[in-house]
């Protein structure tokens, strides 16, 4: 979105309607590029939440061969570019680190360093993600490229326990949150509790949310927001509503999902989830974007 003059004019323009609307949800940009100054300053002026993920995995500084093609930030340039955002009051500057692999975090010490540039630039927090694996990924260039050892069998997603710990004992040390949730950043960037139950032990807390270093007010804000185990029956006569089915057909399960018959489409999934925080199983899923990887939380058919 911020690769090219014509991105960034539309990006001014959107957010402008998105302004003009009266919404209170945030405007969320990922890229591998620059926000120009005069371009952070006019989203400042509209006075909406703006959380900028900055990508960039440091392999530039880490293997001998340049992974990431095109006009992308080198890491200096990222650093940089938290810095010239700081003092925006509007605009709140995440990391996205992606992907983990040991090629990557050459070293516990080098993790140090990496993690007090991030936050001495004005990050409020990275986001560390695997790497992707799967239909459409040549496994093979990642082993040229270093990043993976050998071809592995994953159906989505290759996580290197070791080099995590690495980063997680640095951003103790650092003071510096490292999540492994992109909804947990956008969280502590926006001042709100986590929206999806990644802070919920019956929600994959134990690998999302508690081996995480996270301020102690931001896990007592998302506490406080108790998910009951129950799905209340008005939530499943809307998804019933907007499935066009009856609620005889859907079977509650335990940790708030839904089974249901038949096809559903990707965006009434996620729709579920963030309005909600149902996760719908039916028995297959309409693509309607390209999408690497699971629709849900657990491994399997569903």
């Amino acid at each position: 979105m911020l690769l090219t003059a014509a991105n960034q004019d539309y990006l001014r323009a959107f957010a402008t309607e998105l302004a003009g609307a009266d919404l209170s949800r945030p405007l969320v940009v990922v890229t591998k590029g620059r926000m120009p100054r005069p371009l952070a300053l006019a989203l400042d002026d509209l006075n909406i939440a703006v959380v900028i993920f900055c990508s960039q995995s440091f392999h530039r500084t880490t293997l001998e061969l340049r992974t990431e093609k095109g006009p992308v930030l080198a890491p200096d340039q990222t650093f940089d570019a938290g810095a010239e955002c700081r003092d925006i009051k509007n605009i709140a500057m995440v990391h996205f680190w992606r992907p983990i692999v040991r090629k990557s975090v050459p070293s516990a010490d080098w993790a140090v360093r990496a993690v007090r540039r991030l936050k001495d630039s004005g990050y409020r927090c990275s986001v560390a993600i695997g790497l992707s694996a799967g239909a459409g990924i040549a496994q093979e260039e990642l082993v040229q490229t270093g990043l993976l050892e050998g071809t592995a069998e994953a159906r989505d997603e290759l996580w290197d326990a070791e080099a995590w710990q690495d980063i997680n004992s640095a951003a103790a040390a650092v003071g510096y949150p490292v999540y492994r949730s992109t909804s947990c950043a956008i969280a502590l960037a926006t001042g709100r509790a986590e929206a999806l139950g990644v802070w919920d032990c019956r929600r994959g807390a134990a690998e999302q949310c508690l081996p995480c270093h996270c301020p102690r007010t931001q896990r007592d804000l998302c506490q406080s927001r108790t998910l009951q185990p129950e799905v209340a029956q008005e939530h499943l006569a809307w998804i019933a509503d907007t499935l066009g089915s009856s609620m005889s057909g859907l079977e509650v399960l335990p940790g708030r999902r839904v089974r249901t018959g038949g096809r559903v489409r990707q965006s009434m999934i996620s729709l579920t989830l963030h309005k909600y925080q149902i996760e719908l199983l039916p028995e297959s899923i309409s693509a309607e974007r390209a999408w690497l990887g699971r629709f849900g939380r657990e491994s399997g058919n569903e």
